[in-house]
């Protein structure tokens, strides 16, 4: 899920400079995140707090946004594919994007020891080409922090949904810079849920709702116990739109 991955590209996933990465070029930024992201996927899923975190977001996007075994579904910054396991199994076909193919790789195991042959892995940067769609549900887990400029994305999802159908993204509210740390790729530390459904509103989606569906807790850079809340924004394209 997002935190998984940066989606790669000029304005996809412009990395955030800080001390480690502001003397190199965009290219050399992106190369090292997704080096970064490669080498913990073996050991991604270990981690109990990112498993009840994508429990929780899977469950949520399903209360929230309608599905059926038709689904056409597309996850970006899927990484180990946390979220994809979860959502597959009441969906038509989940296309699975991510930019870091080590993260790519621990999903295909999965996808093969759990039989979810509805799931297709795509390596792919959405910032140069796009999936096939179009899609009834476009899907996320703690990726929007990466993603520079938010609205120009969401733009993009829309034009990827076919009418009536719906966007649903998970990510952090607003915190201290803590969560992450020193961490490259970080675009912004949370969102003010408000911000995010007026953009979607701007995007061209209606039915837009933002709700809390969970709080992480773990030890921040800090060294100190944090909570950060996660929200769900969920929206539909408007079928005559």
């Amino acid at each position: 899920m997002g935190g998984s991955t940066a989606a790669t590209g000029r304005w996809w996933s412009r990395l955030a400079p800080n001390r480690y990465t502001a003397s190199m070029n965009e290219d050399a930024v992106t190369r090292l995140n997704v080096e970064r992201f490669n080498a913990v996927a073996g050991s991604w899923d270990e981690n109990p707090v990112r498993v009840e975190l994508a429990q929780a977001v899977a469950r949520a996007i399903a209360e929230a946004v309608p599905s059926t075994a038709q689904t056409r579904a597309m996850e970006f910054g899927c990484g180990t594919g946390l979220v994809t396991a979860l959502l597959a199994p009441g969906l038509g076909h989940v296309v699975a994007v991510d930019s870091a193919a080590g993260m790519l790789d621990v999903l295909r195991t999965k996808v093969r020891e759990l039989g979810l042959d509805n799931v297709e892995p795509l390596e792919m940067d959405l910032a140069q080409s796009l999936p096939e769609g179009p899609f009834d549900l476009i899907f996320s887990g703690m990726t929007l922090h990466h993603i520079e400029d938010v609205p120009a994305l969401l733009a993009r999802l829309r034009g990827l949904l076919a009418p009536g159908g719906h966007v649903a993204l998970a990510d952090l509210e607003r915190e201290d810079g803590t969560f992450h740390g020193d961490a490259p790729g970080i675009m912004h530390h949370g969102f003010d849920p408000s911000s995010v459904a007026g953009w979607l509103a701007e995007a061209g989606f209606d039915e837009v709702h933002t709700r809390r569906v969970h709080v992480v807790r773990k030890t921040g850079s800090d060294d100190r116990p944090r909570e950060y809340p996660v929200f769900l924004a969920d929206a539909r394209r408007a079928a005559g739109r």
